[in-house]
């Protein structure tokens, strides 16, 4: 149709909300579907997309987290086999390959998300 929802601050919170919803399904579910009712100029957005697909999209954004993790464990000064458990809070909590990771980087120990 050849509308860009990101030239429109409505169309493109409306977009953002969508795949914030998206996104939290895909955290438990390996498939979802993302529609935005009335995006821009009365039209209607609907796709779906797989985990798989976007864990791809994830990708650069995976080597700044094992970056953050390489740091943080550096700059405790603790080695990873006196570190009895990890502790994860936030959003990030919830994104199973986060969670991946950190218990990759912490010699395959899992992690606790159970602190408010």
């Amino acid at each position: 149709v050849g509308c860009d929802p990101l030239s429109n601050k409505k169309a493109s919170f409306k977009l953002e909300d969508s795949v914030a919803k998206t996104k939290k399904i895909l955290s438990a579910n390996n498939e979802a579907g993302i529609s935005c009712e009335c995006l821009m100029e009365d039209e209607d957005f609907a796709s779906d997309i797989k985990r798989d697909t976007f864990l791809e999209m994830c990708k650069p954004m995976m080597a700044k987290v094992q970056t953050v993790l390489d740091a943080a464990k550096a700059a405790s000064g603790i080695a990873v086999d006196q570190i009895d458990f990890v502790e994860v809070v936030g959003g990030s909590s919830r994104v199973p390959w986060v969670k991946e990771m950190i218990s990759a980087a912490f010699g395959g120990k899992p992690i606790s998300t159970t602190m408010n």
